[in-house]
């Protein structure tokens, strides 16, 4: 199988991969590296060649008056000379892909080494760059993410004492099994231990449990402890890194797992250590009769050497390539999650599994050789298409590891050499395949040319703040890699068995293997931020895309459907609503600070408001305003408008947009049965007619609906008190009518609560309602009291849901009304119909919940659809504005696997500022009762947030909250402008009053921006931090990785902090508490637990009281 890259990625448990070296000529060799798979490529361009084997003569291939064409190709691809006379000697794709990666390596640095030799005597035992990497990201995340683990099925007569000593062969062969990193002053180093001469593998007899239950249990029994294997964590100081568990099944099969760490070990080591311990055991164990040849170098040697090469014009010429090549790309890629992002990079693993039939798989390698590619760039074109889909954005960046072994010599050696590399693919334009699969090969060529670029520099080059929730220069993963294959031994057969994927470190990685002219998909994601189901939904969008790529190359997969559409709901009409009992009149419709109205009241009351509605000359569709008044009487008016089949829009008394007298009419001038004596209500004539009338939703044949869908499904009764806490009418329409459906009792509050969260909770409480339709800024401010209110009664709370809802408002309800059960309802109609609902489980918590609370799944006679910009309806997981019926409501959202719609943002100046996010984590910020955030759009176009937030200590101010931010969020996730309030404003009726919020100007809020410590602890901190900056001061809300921190620098500052103070952090602690102020915190914490509770309690009120 042609493929440009076999390994995994380094945060994925690594399965045994065999490389197709090949066995003396006898195995057919497509292209193995970055340089052979370019050269394949460009003899099918030139040469009109197709299935290349790299050992294939090159003078057989094609017409060799041809030949100065393809050197002038490689000169264009990799900016050197081949003389025709080279092109002749190197007689093989294989042997012309060494001339020019050998002089692609000498035209790229001049200071390269001629030839990687031992080290010198004395050099330091530095890390190569991946190693260092990867050391500092396990002691970001120390434990097994980054084991790497492979299974064997051994079938016949095994040798246990012949294997063990083949192993113990390997680990003497290759120092990097018999390496640990100690650190001296947070500096790593190297450390070889001698061989072992008294090495054993761990051996498990499960033989037993065969009699006992079965083949089934053994084999149940094995996996657990394979499992256990892989998730014991190793320790990089004191080493060993390398495990190996035999699990005897029977007596004649074995099942043995080898677990390494990364740092010692990759995909490539794991092929080299299978070949080499066959080899071993054919010749009993022994080196000598094996005929393995010595190792001309280390992988010691190796990683002095990359140092000394890669630095000076060679580093800038790497690290240079991908400044340009990554210059303006997205900062993310804004996929469909099911959970919000927790403060780790670590999570267990989700898998789902797909594969082509032979049939597809050929049809791939027809398209592949007809456009001289391979798989790898088909199945990146596809993918970027489907994340280009499901961001809404046109611009795509893919991890793709490669094996990193550029020089012969390391093909032999065990060790850490793979590298991941960020490549971006541009959509724009709407190009056809076959232009997108040319787009995706240049930038895939371009990369392979500078593939050894460290990218933690580039990361550091590119001055990317660490985010301690997600990896800095990409989330998805792409691998193709080759399939193990069965070896024979003696009497033994040796099988490969699956290796599950327990951990993963990215957002999305996708793997292809094929084997036995199947290829074969498998898709692993974190646990916590996606779900089986939609990584199904993916896998069959990319069968679905790539079976249109291979019927029709020129088909433009940004318009193709990726699944058959979603039928839309046919429109209902609202009837009538009906408040006639004629089983109980005199049934308690509605009660205000006045009296009870009933039923048949309110049912004379409506009709006699319509008719001098339309007497005025109210017509369907026309809008009438309502003065909002703390009486029943407010509710006939809003119910009359409806009668009239006008929209009832509520007019606050205080509204500045209110100009002129209000029309006063009595319209109750008399008194029917159960209706309190006043009977007045304020209403005023048709707004302008600039308001327009209503749009008629569209999208099917019109039938009546009930009133009671809320009613039915959450079955409400005549049992049931219900509020509305809203000032938007077409909110308080349709709780009315589902008050009235169920034959419950509306409760109006005798007064506006504005900003008295207390009061009103009071009331709630007194009237024992049972039933709450709030908007989310009057619940924020119940649920922000302390200490927290308590209403027993209430059972359900109905919020309004306009993407602005987050689990932190579940969470507080469930706190405030044990058992209570929250319900999000999403409407964009003037007449209050809701489109989506969805009730969130009793088992929501913050920290493993979506970022929003869902809009919900559409509700029956509600054609809600999600249409793309070119109005094709979107496909699960695709970024698509709503619509209903034949309206847009304005909004963004993606459909998810199980049919419900969740809220989206669009992109702003290639930007995904999510305000939301912003608001989840200051409400995360202890102290933090309330927050509001704003966003703007600048003269640039990028979009910009203000935060206000109430609450925390005034002493601490907004310069902390902000550290506490930039710690846990992106840079352009943190407000620019940042104000503390006593109090958020509000209106009467309790909603956030915008616009009296206080404008920022410059960083409002945020003081000067140097503040000097307060206690001794914090000047040592901050003299501590200055010193290891290089700079003259810090203050204590300044972010050490802002300063120029970078992450070997902060396992330096751990040492030192341990120096002055006794206290170990972790470097973890440094990524999540950045300042100076938060250190101080974390120290006298940690000298607490060393000391006893009360002189930690002393010095915790001697940092409080600063």
């Amino acid at each position: 199988m042609a493929r440009p890259i076999a390994e995994t990625s380094p945060a994925e448990p690594v399965h045994f991969q065999e490389e197709p070296f090949g066995v003396d000529g006898e195995r057919s060799l497509p292209p193995r590296t970055p340089y052979e798979d370019a050269l394949v490529g460009i003899l099918h361009e030139v040469l009109g060649c197709t299935d290349v084997d790299v050992q294939d003569p090159l003078l057989t291939l094609g017409n060799v008056a041809q030949v100065p064409r393809v050197v002038a190709q490689i000169r264009r691809t990799f900016g050197v000379d081949i003389p025709v006379a080279d092109y002749i000697e190197s007689r093989t794709v294989a042997g012309l892909a060494s001339v020019v990666a050998a002089k692609s390596f000498a035209a790229r640095a001049a200071t390269r080494p001629q030839a990687l030799l031992r080290r010198p005597s004395g050099a330091r035992p530095v890390l190569s760059f991946d190693q260092q990497r990867l050391w500092m990201e396990n002691q970001l995340l120390p434990g097994v993410i980054y084991n790497v683990h492979g299974r064997r099925r051994i079938l016949g007569s095994l040798d246990v004492e012949v294997l063990e000593r083949s192993i113990s062969a390997i680990i003497a062969r290759h120092e990097t099994l018999r390496t640990r990193f100690p650190a001296t002053d947070g500096e790593p180093v190297q450390v070889v231990d001698d061989p072992d001469d008294d090495w054993h593998i761990r051996i498990s007899d499960l033989t037993g449990l065969r009699e006992q239950g079965g083949d089934a249990s053994v084999e149940a029994a094995a996996w657990r402890l394979l499992d256990e294997e892989l998730t014991t964590p190793f320790d990089l100081t004191t080493g060993p890194l390398i495990r190996c568990l035999l699990v005897k099944l029977g007596e004649r099969e074995h099942a043995l797992g080898v677990t390494m760490h990364h740092i010692v070990s990759d995909a490539w080591s794991i092929g080299m250590f299978i070949r080499e311990l066959t080899t071993l055991y054919r010749a009993g164990g022994d080196p000598q009769r094996a005929g393995l040849s010595a190792l001309p170098v280390q992988y010691r040697d190796y990683a002095v050497w990359q140092r000394g090469w890669l630095s000076g014009d060679a580093l800038e010429h790497q690290v240079g390539h991908w400044r340009q090549h990554l210059q303006g790309a997205p900062r993310v890629l804004a996929l469909p999650t099911v959970q919000r992002r927790t403060n780790a990079l670590r999570a267990e693993a989700g898998q789902v599994v797909d594969a082509l039939s032979p049939a597809e798989t050929a049809a791939l390698h027809e398209l592949c050789r007809t456009h001289g590619v391979t798989s790898f760039m088909v199945l990146y074109a596809i993918l970027a298409t489907i994340f280009s889909r499901w961001a809404g954005q046109t611009d795509v960046v893919i991890g793709v590891p490669v094996a990193g072994r550029t020089n012969s010599v390391t093909d032999r050696l065990i060790g850490f050499f793979v590298n991941m590399l960020p490549l971006r693919v541009d959509l724009s334009g709407d190009p056809d395949f076959a232009n997108l699969l040319q787009r995706v090969r240049r930038a895939a060529l371009d990369g392979y040319a500078h593939a050894e670029a460290p990218m933690d520099e580039l990361v550091r080059d590119l001055d990317i703040v660490r985010d301690p929730r997600r990896t800095p220069l990409f989330e998805v993963v792409l691998n193709v890699v080759a399939s193990p294959e069965a070896e024979q031994v003696t009497d033994l057969a040796i099988e490969p068995m699956d290796t599950p994927s327990l951990f993963s470190r990215y957002d999305l990685t996708f793997t292809a293997q094929e084997s036995g002219g199947v290829l074969r998909f498998k898709l692993d994601f974190p646990a916590d931020r996606c779900d089986p189901e939609t990584g199904r939904v993916l896998l069959r969008q990319l069968r679905t895309l790539l079976g249109r790529a291979v019927q029709d190359p020129t088909v433009r997969l940004l318009d193709e459907p990726a699944e058959p559409p979603v039928a839309a709901e046919p429109a209902y009409t609202l009837a009538p609503l009906d408040l006639r009992r004629p089983d109980d009149a005199d049934l308690v419709a509605v009660v205000d600070g006045e009296g009870e109205w009933s039923y048949a009241w309110m049912s004379v009351a409506a009709e006699r408001i319509a008719e001098v509605l339309a007497e005025r000359g109210v017509r369907a569709g026309d809008r009438v305003g309502v003065v909002r008044r703390p009486t029943a009487a407010f509710v006939a008016a809003l119910l009359g408008a409806a009668s009239a089949g006008a929209a009832g829009m509520v007019i606050e008394t205080d509204d500045p947009a209110l100009t002129g007298p209000l029309e006063l009419t009595t319209v109750l001038d008399g008194n029917p049965a159960g209706a309190p004596a006043a009977g007045t209500v304020d209403l005023r004539t048709v707004l302008p007619a600039a308001a327009g009338p209503l749009p008629a939703p569209s999208g099917g044949p019109a039938a009546t609906a009930p009133d009671d869908w809320a009613a039915q499904r959450f079955e409400f009764g005549p049992g049931d008190r219900f509020v509305v806490l809203s000032s938007r009418p077409g909110h308080l329409m349709s709780a009315m009518r589902t008050a009235f459906a169920a034959g419950g009792t509306l409760l109006v509050p005798d007064r506006a609560f504005g900003a008295d969260a207390g009061a009103l909770t009071t009331w709630l409480r007194e009237k024992a309602v049972t039933v709450a339709y709030v908007d989310a800024p009057i619940l924020r401010a119940m649920t922000a009291q302390t200490p927290v209110p308590d209403l027993p009664a209430l059972r359900y709370v109905l919020m309004d849901n306009a993407g602005d809802l987050l689990p932190h408002d579940v969470e507080a309800v469930r706190e405030m009304a044990p058992g209570c059960r929250c319900v999000a309802v999403y409407r964009v109609t003037a007449d209050g119909r809701p489109l989506c609902c969805y009730e969130a489980p009793q088992d929501m918590e913050v920290r493993n919940a979506p970022l929003r609370v869902p809009l919900g799944t559409p509700l029956p006679g509600m054609p809600v659809t999600l249409r793309r910009a070119s109005g094709q309806p979107a496909a699960t997981g695709e970024l698509a504005e709503i619509w209903f019926g034949d309206e847009r409501t304005g909004d963004h959202g993606r459909r998810r696997a199980d049919g419900s719609v969740e809220y989206a943002v669009v992109s702003s100046g290639g930007e995904y500022v999510d305000a939301a996010e912003t608001l989840s984590g200051l409400r995360d910020v202890p102290g933090v009762r309330d927050a509001v955030v704003l966003t703007q759009t600048d003269a640039d176009g990028a979009t910009t947030l203000s935060g206000y937030v109430a609450g925390p200590d005034p002493e601490r101010g907004a310069a902390a909250i902000q550290s506490h931010l930039k710690a846990r969020l992106p840079d352009y996730l943190v407000p620019r402008h940042l104000l503390v309030l006593d109090a958020l404003p509000r209106t009467p009726w309790g909603e956030y009053d915008l616009r009296a919020l206080p404008r920022p100007s410059g960083d409002a809020g945020l003081g000067d921006d140097y503040a000097a410590p307060r206690t001794p602890m914090e000047r040592q901190l901050a003299e501590l931090l200055a010193e290891l900056l290089g700079i003259e001061r810090v203050g204590i809300y300044d972010s050490f990785f802002e300063l120029g921190g970078f992450s070997m620098l902060a396992t330096r500052l751990i040492t030192r902090v341990r120096d002055v103070f006794g206290v170990q952090l972790a470097v973890r602690d440094v990524f999540e508490s950045p300042t100076v102020d938060e250190l101080a915190r974390l120290v006298v914490r940690a000298q607490g637990e060393q000391s006893g509770l009360d002189e930690f309690e002393a010095l915790l009120d001697e940092v409080e009281r600063a």
